[in-house]
């Protein structure tokens, strides 16, 4: 997996939300007053009037928002923050579904798992769609090819958007890093995250996810590099919810404090979508450094910590008594990569899809709830 580091604070361009009722006329204004200008490709449903610019030559961060915050259009306005995977590599050939089931075979405690078979008595899935907001999906995969959300309303190849949501032959989601209509993943991270979320289930091939017939929707926002924007990050939750998606997968975070993040995720609650984020892997607590977007402050917001297979913190997981709801398997967790392959990673990106894919089956039982 090639992961690029990205630089605490780390932008590209800002995100600017104007106030209710500002005409394209003034928006165009006070874009020039900053010496700034509208990505005119960005537009959010869930955040109204969140804009997307570049940050014109010759000016600074700071002088930029500086301006815009000062105008009396402006609601407000910040950095649109770089984005990364939270996962740590490991060795393939300690690979095991310890997560799912633990019989002590990897070494550790017996029943340090999710109790995956004693659900799957009573549930082992159902057509819940989860997308998986991250660096694309493999949806050709073995264990995944069956499972992979489809959008009905839309005729493959036809160069047309024919249910009118704004995106041209978006059958399998939609790639925000290169804005096209193929979300294949070139990272291995969310092809990783979606086979422990819902891997097809007996099968007879390779591993099984904790959700056997969830519906995977691949919403591609990170680069090969296993980075995004936060303001593609955002477009991706848009499509999520506007499309039907019940949980949001986010193994991912990075940035500071996002208004826009927050204001898209709050709308994604009022929806009734769950929203569940990997904590970080920065051994760091969240209550006193936090972690976004796990830590915002939201119902809908599932924080989750990794654990290992003695049923203990994993050294490199976040933590936190009032910010971090819950721990879930993700050391040495096997899943599938691409290219019909398998391979074993760390990290709390690992976590958060186990408890996504528990969050399916829940759904599945009740699919009144939320």
């Amino acid at each position: 997996m090639n992961q690029r580091a990205v630089a605490a604070g780390a932008y590209d361009g800002i995100l600017v939300k104007f106030k209710a009722g500002v005409s394209q006329t003034r928006m165009n204004r006070a874009f020039s007053s900053a010496g700034s200008r509208q990505h005119r490709g960005f537009r959010s449903r869930l955040v109204r009037g969140l804009t997307r610019a570049q940050i014109g030559r010759g000016y600074t961060l700071s002088s930029t928002l500086r301006r815009l915050r000062n105008n009396r259009d402006v609601e407000f306005a910040e950095p649109n923050y770089l984005l990364s995977a939270y996962v740590l590599p490991s060795d393939p050939q300690f690979g095991s579904l310890w997560g799912l089931h633990n019989t002590g075979q990897t070494g550790g405690v017996a029943d340090a798992d999710i109790d995956a078979p004693e659900a799957w008595d009573l549930q082992t899935g159902g057509s819940v769609i989860v997308a998986v907001v991250d660096s694309g999906v493999d949806y050709n995969h073995a264990d995944l090819a069956g499972n992979i959300w489809s959008n009905t309303a839309e005729i493959p190849n036809n160069g047309r958007d024919d249910d009118g949501n704004g995106y041209v032959d978006d059958v399998r989601g939609w790639d925000f890093a290169n804005n096209d209509n193929d979300p294949m993943d070139d990272n291995n991270h969310g092809t990783h995250v979606s086979g422990t979320i819902a891997g097809r289930g007996n099968n007879g091939t390779g591993v099984v996810g904790v959700n056997w017939s969830a519906r995977i929707m691949p919403l591609k926002f990170m680069d090969s590099t296993g980075v995004g924007s936060s303001a593609d990050a955002i477009a991706a939750i848009d499509y999520a919810v506007a499309n039907g998606a019940r949980v949001i997968n986010a193994s991912w975070g990075g940035g500071n404090f996002s208004a826009a993040m927050q204001a898209a995720i709050s709308a994604a609650n009022n929806a009734g979508v769950l929203f569940v984020a990997a904590a970080g892997n920065s051994s760091n607590n969240n209550d006193n450094a936090p972690s976004y977007p796990a830590d915002y402050n939201l119902p809908n917001v599932i924080s989750v910590a990794a654990t290992d297979d003695a049923d203990t913190l994993a050294g490199f997981s976040n933590f936190g008594a009032n910010s971090v709801d819950l721990g879930a398997p993700g050391v040495r967790i096997l899943s599938t990569v691409p290219g019909n392959a398998y391979a074993s990673f760390n990290g709390t990106s690992m976590a958060a899809p186990h408890v996504t894919g528990v969050a399916a089956l829940v759904i599945a039982s009740n699919p009144g709830i939320g």
